[in-house]
């Protein structure tokens, strides 16, 4: 957001100084300039950004374990994130947040429709470390970037690596470095329909002791067809918390099988 309001500002500034040195504020058909100078400055700077750390993402080896995640490439993802989803003409409304405490760790579940699912998590909840597939480490910038920052990949086809990428989001919350987002679906849902939860991810909470925050998400398999033309409403909540008193005893499949529920009943109404 830090970016985002500083693209704006320079953009307000040079719109701004192009009306009054040049005169054209005492014309009112000249209004216009301010309507197309902001957004397209807004582009142009995201743009150069990228391009800045393009050759700083390409030096980062991907094939290297992270051991901290670094804050700074942290910082820079969550930024990105939120400027892309801001450039994408989409508006997300969130609920239930503010029940989050900035100072602990969580786990966050979410259901999968879109890839820009994790980028409105993590435009909103700070010091949070996806759970993402391997693929998203080849993106140019974004790539090196997420790696940086200690994102934990997985290869949906080798249960070793699975089993690997848990270990690892469990030692994430349990030095305290960030929450973990994960989606117990596995991968993104085709068909809108939510499709059986991975019993096994929830080892994440019951090693840890963190609180799972069920977090739906709507309307973002939409941004991709209503851009750039028509906004998109994205509504991303919190539907519901399972703290440790309530999940202790139970097993990862029972665990699986209550949030599954909540979650399909809340996506049906």
């Amino acid at each position: 957001m830090i970016l985002a309001i500083f693209f704006l500002l320079l953009g307000v500034a040079g719109s701004a100084s192009i009306m009054y040195f040049c005169g054209l504020y005492t014309t009112w058909y000249w209004y216009w300039i301010p309507i197309v100078v902001i957004p397209a400055t807004y582009v142009l700077l995201f743009g150069i950004s990228l391009l800045i750390l393009f050759p700083f993402a390409k030096m980062v080896d991907i094939d290297k374990e992270i051991k901290k995640p670094s804050k700074i490439a942290g910082f820079l993802v969550r930024e990105i994130d939120f400027l892309t989803v801001q450039l994408s003409n989409t508006k997300v409304k969130y609920k239930g947040f503010k029940q989050l405490n900035k100072k602990g760790e969580y786990m966050i579940v979410y259901n999968h429709i879109s890839n820009f699912d994790p980028m409105v998590l993590m435009s909103k909840i700070n010091r949070l470390i996806c759970i993402t597939k391997r693929g998203n480490k080849k993106i140019p910038v974004v790539g090196g970037m997420i790696h940086k920052a200690g994102y934990i990949t997985i290869d949906r086809e080798n249960n070793e690596e699975g089993i690997k990428a848990i270990g690892k989001a469990i030692d994430t919350i349990n030095n305290h470095q960030a929450s973990i987002a994960v989606s117990p679906e596995g991968t993104r849902s085709k068909d809108l329909q939510l499709l059986p939860f991975h019993p096994g991810t929830f080892q994440i909470a019951k090693r840890t002791g963190a609180p799972i925050v069920c977090v739906a998400v709507k309307n973002t398999n939409m941004i991709h067809k209503n851009f750039p033309f028509k906004r998109t409403k994205v509504y991303c909540d919190i539907i519901y918390i399972m703290y440790p008193e309530e999940y202790n005893e139970l097993s990862t499949a029972q665990i699986a099988h209550r949030l599954h529920g909540i979650y399909d009943q809340y996506l049906r109404a």
